[in-house]
Order: structure tokens, then C-alpha cells, then sequence
């Protein structure tokens, strides 16, 4: 089946680990966006400004955990020790050349420290809207069994689609 006969979807479903434990109690996970650092060329010879970005060197990463009630699991990912999670999801795709729904897996893996836990309110009847907000140092997207991104902050890695940014800058700061 070719790659490009599949139309994206949804998410069909989702679990959380850490630590190999599963999650219980998760309602949504906001992931991080990815933004590179960027400056900006101007002067002369230039009509007007260019962003461009440093390479390999992504921006602060977010990640939101968004939980149905004040739970411990929530409240233990304000340990300084930092936090190993794991999201495995199944996604459907509509195979246009056979009209078929199909599934394929989402493997995402994040480093994380924390910064903030959002304990939400109580309301009779209602989930709770408790957040935790953590920062990502790492991060390695994985689509049907393929490595699309790792991004490893603490040691100078940013592949993307298996190509290391990072690799001459590494060689020629001596790393």
C-alpha cells in the first residue's frame, strides 16, 4: 500500500506509561509544538528580513497532561527527578485506493522535568480540569514502526526523518 494512498484521520485511541505503569485518568495530552530558534537577517543587499533558524535548536517544548481529577499520578509529576513518559496511540487512515479503514501505531517518548501542576476545581458532577505542564528535553516521535523525529536536547541530537542536524556540528565542536 502505498504511503501516499492514505488520508490522515484520527486518533483512535491512546495510553500513557511511566515507568511501564499505564496512566489511568488522562483525559487529553496537549504535545509540544516545535519551533526552531530563529534571528533575523537584515541589511543591505537584503529586500527586507529573513528568519532563519539555528540548526538542530528547538525552542522551550511543552507538553500539557490534561487529567480528569486531582490524582496522584498528577501530583507525582512534580518530582525534580524528572519523568519518563510514554504515549502509544493508534491512528486511523482511509486507504483510498481500497476504501478501507486502516490503522497504524504512534509511538511518542519524552524526557521531562516539571513546571507546573494546575489542580483545576471541584464541581458536583463535573471532571476536575487538573493540568500538568512539563518541560520536554527529549523527544522521539515514532509513525507505523519509522523514526520521524528524536530531538535530545542535553546531547546535541536533532534527527529528522533520520537525518542527524546535529552530526558536523557535534564533529566540529570536538564532541
Amino acid at each position: 500500500m502505498a504511503e501516499n494512498a492514505l488520508t490522515p484521520d484520527k486518533t483512535v485511541n491512546y495510553r500513557v506509561y511511566k515507568d511501564g505503569n499505564h496512566q489511568l485518568g488522562i483525559a487529553t495530552v496537549d504535545l509540544p509544538d516545535l519551533s526552531y530558534m530563529t534571528d533575523t537577517i537584515s541589511g543591505a543587499g537584503i529586500a527586507g528580513e529573513i528568519d532563519t533558524a539555528v540548526i538542530g535548536h528547538l525552542q522551550s517544548m511543552s507538553l500539557t497532561i490534561n487529567w480528569r481529577a486531582v490524582t496522584p499520578q498528577a501530583l507525582n509529576l512534580l518530582s525534580t527527578e524528572g519523568t519518563d513518559l510514554i504515549f502509544r496511540g493508534s491512528q486511523q487512515y482511509l486507504d483510498n485506493a481500497t476504501n478501507k479503514l486502516v490503522a497504524k501505531g504512534v509511538k511518542v517518548t519524552v524526557k521531562t522535568l516539571p513546571k507546573t501542576v494546575g489542580l483545576g476545581s471541584l464541581e458536583v458532577g463535573a471532571s476536575a480540569g487538573t493540568t500538568s505542564e512539563l518541560e520536554v528535553s527529549y523527544l522521539k516521535i515514532e509513525i507505523d514502526d519509522k523514526e520521524t523525529i528524536e530531538v535530545d536536547k542535553l546531547n546535541f541530537i536533532c534527527k529528522i526523518d533520520g537525518t542527524d542536524l546535529l552530526s558536523d556540528v557535534r564533529n566540529q565542536l570536538g564532541m
